[in-house]
């Protein structure tokens, strides 16, 4: 019913523009937030901007999915009316000609919100615009970082993996190295049909460079954000030479320090983001510089060899 009243909306204004007529409704635009938390108390505000040319406004229509759930017509008292949204409630207080105000959402009000805009006669020229809302149902705990060692030697291969909690979109994962993001697994999103919660799972594996941190110089950040694609859509068990290349791999100069320490963060969209707790990685066998910027094995060997060599010299004489 909604699609055939659109096709006739559609056929109304190209009869319109051939008898050259001029229209009274333009720059229509909708303001919908990509994605709101889900729960009592969340809200999610959905504005629509239109300029009538000084024509009477007829109605304001919001639609979820083709189905309406919000009217404002001024003519009428009183001036709005609202139809069942499973799962949500509108907030008449703040709830107008230009916006509604929707509270209590849950995640499968997720979908394409509407705004639809007639202006009154004789015209009724209408339009419609469309935006994305995503209702986000969050992880309960901090993401989970398990490592296959806390310490590394020169040459290692340190292999981490994070995992996250079911959620609705799954979240990505983001791996911080001190205070530097160095990689990203990032979720497939669902189809707009399928409200399932889903986790989230990211491995990493970092190579420690063998070269000397003082002639090397320390690097975190790379020259491009490695990044996998993880399928959750899917159920079944992935294969193994499919599950290698979504391992992501990072190489590291070590740090002066010889410590440094690893962190994942779970994301999802701007309105979640929640860090596991950081672990510090130390070296097992530390090989400090030289402030001369010379191996430590050269040059100190012989100076040390010489005042051992003064000392004996210094014995003999004082027994002369």
């Amino acid at each position: 019913m909604i699609k055939m009243k659109r096709i006739c909306h559609l056929i109304f204004r190209l009869l319109f523009l051939l008898d050259g007529g001029v229209w009274s409704l333009r720059n229509l635009s909708i303001s919908v937030p990509r994605a709101v938390l889900s729960g009592e108390g969340q809200s999610a505000v959905l504005r629509c901007s239109y300029d009538l040319e000084d024509a009477a406004l007829y109605s304001i229509r919001w639609y979820r999915a083709e189905t309406e759930f919000y009217r404002y017509v001024p003519r009428e008292m009183p001036p709005t009316m609202v139809f069942p949204l499973p799962g949500a409630s509108v907030d008449l207080t703040q709830s107008d000609y230009q916006q509604v105000r929707i509270v209590n959402l849950n995640r499968r009000l997720s979908g394409d919100y509407q705004c639809e805009v007639s202006a009154d006669a004789p015209l009724f020229h209408t339009d419609i615009r469309s935006a994305p809302l995503t209702v986000v149902d969050p992880p309960f705990r901090a993401p989970h970082l398990s490592l296959s060692r806390d310490s590394y030697a020169r040459g290692d291969i340190l292999r981490a993996n994070c995992s996250v909690d079911e959620a609705y979109p799954a979240p990505n994962i983001t791996w911080i190295l001190d205070d530097h993001k160095i990689a990203e697994t990032v979720s497939w999103r669902t189809s707009d049909l399928d409200f399932k919660e889903r986790g989230a799972f990211s491995r990493l594996e970092i190579t420690i460079l063998e070269a000397e941190h003082y002639k090397m110089g320390l690097t975190y950040t790379s020259a491009s954000l490695s990044r996998a694609y993880q399928d959750n859509y899917y159920g079944y068990e992935k294969q193994p030479e499919k599950e290698d290349k979504e391992v992501l791999r990072y190489t590291l100069v070590p740090p002066p320090t010889g410590q440094f320490s690893l962190s994942c963060v779970a994301t999802i969209y701007d309105i979640y983001a929640r860090k596991s707790e950081p672990i510090p990685i130390r070296e097992d066998a530390p090989h400090p510089a030289s402030v001369t910027g010379e191996d430590s094995s050269g040059p100190l060997v012989s100076h040390s060899a010489v005042l051992v060599s003064l000392c004996a010299c210094a014995v003999l004489l004082h027994t002369l």
